[in-house]
């Protein structure tokens, strides 16, 4: 599937916000806006209960571990990994595939 590109307007406010933003995360602001988009339009994750959804969130805010996230999601922390990626939602982390060897 090819991604598709879309041009946005925004009151200034907004852009600079975003770009400090952008900076703090040390990323782009178009990675900003792909993930509020994602995070505001996820139709595979409706099945979800809301308790479900608000963990996703917190976790994608920063807020709570992925291991609290395994936990609310009633998997283990590798699976939920895996479920993550499965899903296109980032992890922030350092995770690589090599570190599952050595577990």
């Amino acid at each position: 599937m090819q991604n598709a590109t879309l041009h946005i307007k925004v009151k200034p406010e907004i852009a600079k916000g975003l770009k400090l933003l952008s900076k703090k995360r040390e990323t782009s602001v178009g990675e900003l806006i792909r993930q509020a988009v994602f995070s505001c339009y996820q139709l595979e994750l409706l099945g979800l209960n809301q308790e479900q959804k608000q963990a996703i969130a917190a976790f994608q805010g920063g807020y709570i571990s992925l291991g609290k996230l395994a936990e609310k999601m009633g998997m283990d922390v590798w699976d939920i990994r895996t479920w993550l990626e499965e899903h296109d939602i980032l992890q922030n982390n350092s995770f690589q595939e090599s570190d599952i060897k050595n577990a």
